[in-house]
């Protein structure tokens, strides 16, 4: 008789492997199945150019919740977030750029050179994301 479970979990992505453990840590019986070697899905490094190490999509890392951390104990299984500071940079036409930093204030200045309106805002802007990722 074949093998008999309550959920299938297609894909070992970071966020299949935490719907996983949540299964499973309910009791169910879980199965994952990926299709390439590698697990993690965008949160793997991996050498995708000869000799370059690279985070695939980890950048997102400020979306992973605290709550998910502490549930799964994942710095106890060698979870280690290294903050990047500025985390992101935008160039635009003529050389000039915007950075966006930890610091809502510096990430303003930033936008300011370029927009003031787009400045004035930003305060707003940030808040609706961090209450929408909360």
């Amino acid at each position: 008789m074949p093998e008999q479970y309550d959920a299938i979990v297609v894909g070992a992505g970071h966020n299949g492997l935490t719907a996983a453990a949540y299964l499973g840590r309910a009791g169910l019986k879980v199965l994952v199945l990926e299709r390439r070697d590698v697990l993690g899905g965008a949160c793997v490094t991996e050498e995708l150019f000869p000799g370059y190490q690279v985070s695939s999509c980890s950048y997102v890392c400020h979306l992973l919740q605290d709550k998910v951390v502490d549930d799964l104990q994942l710095y106890g299984h060698g979870l280690d977030i290294f903050p990047l500071d500025p985390f992101r940079f935008q160039p635009h036409p003529g050389g000039d750029h915007i950075f966006s930093w930890l610091d809502d204030e510096r990430t303003q200045a930033s936008i300011e050179r370029i927009s003031p309106d787009d400045a004035r805002r930003f305060p707003e802007w940030a808040a609706f994301w961090r209450s929408a990722a909360g």
